[in-house]
């Protein structure tokens, strides 16, 4: 722990699972007051998680800023043990929720109350680097027009450290208008074709319902159901799907049931005479819907679009419930239908930061491999 007189800042260490249980009501409470507010930086989101995918590796290493005894800022992270190419070890410093080659958590970011940004971010990288807490960070998924971005990169360049920032990312949203014909208004003459079309088209076939989940009870057999349709839909592509993840399976499977008690998770099925042919699994948090996972009967008729008509029927209530936003979340390599929704989009990046010396000892490592392989081709 380090203490500045000036202004009395705390910074604790979290590095328990027990003491990361006990943060739960400060945690939320002090995110509720945040601008960078959303559900997965929530407590429950990241404790699932970190419960679920932990390694023998991972070491939990969150920071708490204090002002005297007032919590006013989290670094929510934890250190990955990992061996560069098996010869030397780093201490990388990563956000929870978040794991390399993997997409779980988006717009990752430092918690602060409002107007404390600089402070608790400058003292959070202060921390980092004088309690020798890593030897390098790699943020994922940061909305790249964070207030954090910048003061980290400043603060890492006044210590010389190591800066690179990753690709952006699109992420496309709808800012919701206030009724559902201004909105088909908006959409391209093609979308709004194609969304008449297949509307008039579902009422030809008999028993037609589009239900959103609405107990526990429910959950069990619906969350099976939007497996299958979600790794049906990535099967006939040859793709894994992300629920082949035996960790995201049941990480899944766990925190939806805690959005459903807590009022906020919006499932929602498409069924035609009784069998399921789309689902759509939504987050509602803060007034608006973040757009989690999909899943789609490819057997089912295909001149008809049910998944791009159940998102018509989500986005549709949205407007009705008064939502400010619909957000289709991270833009993957086979999400160009996103686009077809919206012009409106941020962008999403990765963040990595080094200590010099590391930089260095890893170039000192890559030579001497570039070395013993080049000496190995030539016996």
């Amino acid at each position: 722990m380090i203490k500045e007189k000036d202004q009395s800042i705390l910074i604790r260490k979290i590095s328990s699972s027990d003491d990361f249980c006990m943060l739960r009501e400060n945690w939320n409470n002090l995110l509720a007051l945040s601008p960078v507010d959303n559900y997965f930086l929530r407590w429950e989101w990241l404790w699932n998680w970190w419960e679920i995918y932990k390694q023998r590796d991972f070491e939990l290493s969150i920071l708490l800023v204090f002002r005297e005894d007032d919590l006013i800022g989290i670094g929510p992270f934890y250190l990955h043990h990992r061996s560069y190419k098996k010869i030397y070890s780093v201490r990388r410093l990563m956000f929870l929720g978040t794991k390399e080659m993997s997409v779980i958590s988006e717009y990752m970011d430092i918690i602060y109350r409002e107007a404390e940004e600089h402070l608790v971010t400058r003292k959070v990288m202060e921390f980092i680097a004088e309690e020798n807490v890593c030897d390098d960070i790699y943020l994922q998924k940061m909305d790249a027009s964070s207030r954090t971005i910048p003061i980290l990169k400043q603060v890492a360049f006044q210590r010389k450290w190591h800066v690179n920032g990753y690709e952006e990312i699109e992420s496309p949203y709808i800012s919701l208008p206030a009724d559902w014909n201004d909105f088909m208004e908006k959409c391209s003459s093609s979308m709004r074709y194609k969304i008449k079309r297949d509307r008039r088209k579902l009422m030809s076939y008999p028993e037609v319902m589009i239900r959103k989940t609405r107990d526990t009870g429910e959950l069990e057999m619906d969350f099976k159901d939007l497996v299958r349709l979600h790794q049906q839909r990535w099967e006939v592509r040859n793709q894994p799907g992300s629920f082949s993840c035996v960790e995201f399976h049941l990480f899944q499977k766990t925190i939806m049931n805690d959005m459903l008690q807590n009022g906020f998770l919006q499932l929602w099925f498409l069924s035609v005479g009784s069998r399921n042919i789309a689902a759509v699994y939504n987050i509602l948090y803060r007034n608006k819907i973040y757009f989690y996972q999909s899943g789609l009967d490819t057997s089912f008729e295909r001149q008809f679009s049910p998944g791009l008509l159940l998102h018509s029927y989500c986005i549709e209530n949205s407007i009705r419930e008064g939502l400010s936003e619909y957000d289709f979340m991270l833009m993957g390599d086979l999400d160009g239908y996103k686009r077809r929704w919206t012009k409106e989009c941020r962008y999403l990046c990765d963040l990595y930061v080094a200590r010099p010396q590391i930089m260095k000892v890893l170039s000192i490592v890559r030579d001497t491999l570039e070395s013993v392989y080049a000496t190995i081709r030539q016996k």
